[in-house]
């Protein structure tokens, strides 16, 4: 119990030293311009008296070294715990989601197994025969777009904008999984937009441009390329990007993580760290809950993860 004590003082202390080690700094830099000042005054007759040059020497010296010291610091914020926080999420106004990729066979049929059988009036009727199908004994239906579909439902009533994230995969797919939102009223007011990226820049393209009296094509973004799902540096380059496009507008931000690739849902969750934005995972079992995740960043001997 001691030990344990003794470690987390310790712990403490050692994320107080780059504070005290800054406020050394700055005093010297104080000390140091102060007496500065007074050679300056002394060598040019203003005041009477002697340079003291070792003096001069001497304070700074030492502010190069403290100043030296502060730059070896690793930050005033040392490694830290990462904390988790999920609880249902709240309905949000702009929705970014990974787009999976589907199996070459159902792009034949539009990016719908073929046995799957939707009406399309609305998506939670629609998500309901989903699971029907999934849970079914005799021939089981899995479909990826399933959770981006159930993402998009959750923040019905606030949706303002659904940004899909393509990968190099599914920008060849996307305009499949357009022609399937396109048939439900309900986001005729929902804007979609994807993040592509071209000559290697990241670019945020309002589909828009495309004319909605026809279906879109996979021509349509042809001059675009989708995103590398395996890169930590383009995805978070990217999605920073993106984020940037909503700087006035973070609260009003939700990432959802549910599809993609296991890199996807680290970038997308990281880039919430101690922001307004947050993290959403749809549930691919039981009730299908949008979870939310709230990551922030705690002092590391308050243990591990934790509310």
């Amino acid at each position: 119990m001691m030990r344990k004590k003794i470690k987390q003082i310790c712990s403490e202390l050692r994320e107080f030293l780059p504070w005290l080690v800054a406020a050394i700094t700055v005093l010297s830099a104080n000390l140091t311009s102060n007496i500065l000042w007074e050679t300056f005054e002394l060598f040019t007759g203003r005041k009477d008296g002697n340079i003291a040059f070792w003096d001069v020497f001497l304070y700074l010296a030492f502010f190069m070294f403290m100043v030296k010291v502060l730059s070896s610091q690793k930050g005033f914020f040392p490694p830290r715990t990462k904390y988790l926080s999920n609880k249902d999420a709240e309905k949000k106004k702009h929705l970014f989601l990974f787009l999976s990729t589907v199996s070459p066979k159902i792009e034949r049929t539009n990016g719908i197994p073929d046995k799957l059988k939707l009406f399309f009036r609305n998506i939670a009727e629609d998500l309901e025969i989903i699971r029907i199908a999934k849970n079914s004994n005799d021939n089981k239906i899995w479909w990826k777009w399933e959770m981006p579909l159930r993402a998009i439902n959750h923040h019905l009533g606030m949706l303002e904008t659904t940004t899909l994230i393509c990968s190099k995969e599914s920008r060849k797919q996307v305009h499949l999984f357009l022609n399937i939102c396109r048939k439900y009223n309900e986001l005729n007011d929902v804007k979609f937009y994807l993040l592509l990226q071209k000559e290697g820049k990241p670019r945020h393209l309002d589909t828009a441009f495309v004319d909605h009296v026809n279906d879109f094509k996979s021509e349509d973004f042809i001059d675009y390329e989708g995103l590398d799902f395996e890169s930590f540096d383009e995805l978070t380059e990217a999605l920073l990007f993106l984020i940037s496009k909503y700087k006035n507008a973070e609260k009003d931000i939700m990432i959802d993580i549910t599809g993609g690739k296991k890199p996807t849902s680290i970038v997308g969750a990281s880039v919430t760290f101690n922001q307004k934005i947050k993290a959403q995972y749809i549930q691919t079992e039981d009730e299908n809950r949008a979870l939310s995740y709230d990551v922030i960043l705690a002092p590391r001997y308050t243990g591990g993860f934790g509310t």
